[in-house]
């Protein structure tokens, strides 16, 4: 058979091969710029951009589409390298009150920068209906995966 006749196939090899270039190109990039993995940018990006009081681990993992035990540890290292308060919820006391400390603040900050440049590598590359098109058709198998994945 042809590979038209399976264009999803190469649909999701393609999504697999950008997820997991993505992650090593991004971490790479994290570390030689800031000396932090970007996964644990993104945890500390999160307890930044927070609304309305402090994200629980929960909600972060569920964002970043990560365990709440790597959250956890993400929470850990942030505590231990001074980025991050953690202290008892007003709420429960099996949650977590999470603050950015100005250390924690710089990093976020620092990162921001590396952030905005490795989302800029398409750019030159990519229009916006490219983009926007990209984007709806990877919604829709988040969508869908996540569906599934609920089963």
């Amino acid at each position: 058979m042809s590979p038209q006749a399976f264009p999803q196939r190469d649909l999701m090899r393609y999504l697999h091969r950008a997820a997991l270039l993505s992650e090593r190109a991004g971490d790479r990039r994290f570390q030689q710029r800031i000396g932090i993995g970007r996964t644990l940018f993104l945890v500390l990006r999160s307890i930044a951009e927070a609304g309305e009081g402090p994200p629980s681990q929960q909600e972060i993992a569920d964002l970043l589409s990560l365990t709440k035990g790597a959250v956890s540890r993400h929470i850990e290292t942030a505590r231990q390298r001074g980025w991050l308060a953690v202290e008892t919820s007003s709420a429960s006391r099996r949650e977590h009150a999470l603050t950015l400390t100005p250390a924690g603040r710089s990093v976020v900050k620092d990162g921001l920068k590396v952030h905005r440049e490795y989302e800029s590598l398409g750019g030159a590359h990519l229009t916006g209906t490219d983009i926007a098109t990209t984007i709806r058709t990877l919604k829709t198998i988040c969508e869908l995966l996540e569906t599934e994945e609920r089963r």
